[in-house]
């Protein structure tokens, strides 16, 4: 083969191997695309892992709560749920100083947790169980305001919320597990299948209503409160009978 026809050959194969502007763009397209497809899902996976380790503290709190009532009452019929805060910094600006502070649920039921707090945080919680910003200030503010002997002493170590779960202390404070499951409305026994111990404060997982909630949830759970409604959005609830549901 004619000298010429080689080089030019050649050149055509250097030319070949090299990447046009256009070529790697559309590489780049191409992998932004399935990022943009894979994240979510990746996020996606971790969202149902916390959500998981949640249901899981919720249910060590449900055994924490039997043990409690147990433990109280001897397993006998005057087994009272406790006095304890439904979120615990309100406790600072409605209660007191007209009446005591009660302490939040996760300091009742420590000792029947060993005394770890974690089990009352949800890993999805970025809001409640440290306060930041204006909200941490505004406790802060009210906590100083308060005498030394009449804060609570479990506040001293630990930062409100300090907690992820709400205890509806309307509906069960000082009753009985018997009172507790009788409807006030009809007299009829109440399934504890469905009936709340604990919820998240908030929709930590998802958005929206908890519209689907059955007539026996809102039945068994609701309070004197005519204002009362079911608490807005997606959020881990934990039952009397110790099973945890996501609505």
């Amino acid at each position: 083969m004619h000298p010429r026809f080689r080089d030019t050959r050649r050149g055509w194969r250097r030319r070949r191997a090299a990447v046009t502007l256009v070529e790697l763009l559309v590489v780049v397209a191409i992998v932004g695309l399935l990022l943009s497809l894979l994240l979510p899902a990746i996020q996606s996976a971790r969202e149902a892992a916390r959500r998981t380790v949640c249901k899981s503290n919720l249910r060590q709190c449900g055994i924490a709560m039997t043990l409690y009532l147990d433990r109280k009452s001897g397993g006998g019929p005057q087994d009272k749920f406790p006095e304890a805060a439904g979120l615990p910094s309100q406790e600072l600006f409605i209660r007191w100083p007209a009446e005591p502070i009660r302490p939040s649920i996760a300091a009742v039921l420590g000792p029947f947790t060993e005394n770890v707090r974690e089990v009352f945080r949800c890993p999805s919680d970025v809001s409640h169980f440290v306060r930041t910003g204006p909200k941490a200030d505004e406790i802060k503010a009210r906590w100083d305001s308060i005498p030394e002997a009449e804060r609570p002493k479990e506040y001293q170590t630990v930062p409100y919320e300090g907690t992820s779960y709400e205890y509806p202390w309307l509906r069960l404070a000082g009753r009985t597990r018997a009172q507790a499951l009788t409807s006030r409305r009809t007299g009829q026994a109440l399934s504890s299948g469905r009936l709340w111990v604990l919820y998240e404060f908030e929709a930590f997982h998802a958005t929206g209503y908890a519209a689907l909630l059955g007539l026996d949830d809102a039945e068994t759970n609701r309070t004197d409160d005519p204002t009362w409604t079911p608490p807005e959005g997606a959020r881990n609830f934990l039952y009397l009978d110790g099973h945890v549901e996501n609505l």
